[in-house]
């Protein structure tokens, strides 16, 4: 989740502090879990690679609206405020199996570049109190994830993912350790589709460089 946090709010297992385990191994995309410091709710890594550049994976997560293409159980996105081309927030509604309610949340999504190594940075962080809640639905009350992706060749990325989720209201275990990994292999997997999209390509931002 959400990548989105978004979408991954329900896809952990207890762990042991501090030590990974590999929960999915499939496909190419690798995903872990271990117990958290800061929630009873597992945080989450996955490592995998993408046929696309810099600049597509950039235009990609801006482009919200569309997360709903590929980030696995999530209902509706849409832009709440674009403070500049790499800062920007969103609402995201994720559905939840019955009989959980919905979950929501409002996230700050910051995009940077370190110039020398050309690795890009995506911080997604919760900001619960920018809109009135709903009676209908949970809101997420934290959740902070990093997209960490760096440049294997000219047609090739690399991403790290990690988030660490408190999903709010009661989340029975039995739908915690469902979702353990297939959430986040799903929308990852959906991800490498979704990049290939000709309007990624064509609208790619200029602010990110691939070499």
């Amino acid at each position: 989740m959400l990548i989105l946090p978004f979408s991954l709010f329900s896809c952990f297992s207890g762990t042991t502090q501090g030590t990974w385990n590999l929960k999915k191994d499939k496909e190419g995309i690798k995903v872990y879990s271990r117990s958290s410091e800061h929630s009873k709710i597992d945080e989450i890594k996955a490592d995998f690679n993408v046929q696309g550049t810099l600049s597509e994976m950039a235009a990609v997560m801006l482009d919200v609206d569309d997360h709903v293409q590929w980030a696995y159980s999530t209902k509706s996105n849409a832009l709440l405020k674009k403070t500049n081309d790499a800062d920007l927030y969103f609402y995201t509604e994720m559905n939840s199996p019955w009989p959980l309610s919905n979950r929501d949340l409002i996230v700050h999504l910051l995009l940077s570049q370190d110039p020398a190594s050309k690795i890009m940075t995506i911080e997604e962080t919760e900001v619960p109190d920018y809109l009135p809640e709903k009676k209908s639905v949970v809101r997420v009350p934290f959740s902070k994830a990093v997209w960490t992706v760096t440049p294997v060749n000219k047609k090739t990325i690399k991403i790290n993912y990690q988030i660490e989720v408190d999903p709010g209201g009661a989340v029975p275990a039995w739908v915690v350790n469902m979702f353990a990994a297939k959430c986040p292999f799903e929308s990852f997997k959906n991800l490498r589709t979704q990049i290939t999209l000709e309007k990624y390509h064509l609208g790619s931002p200029s602010f990110i460089t691939n070499q």
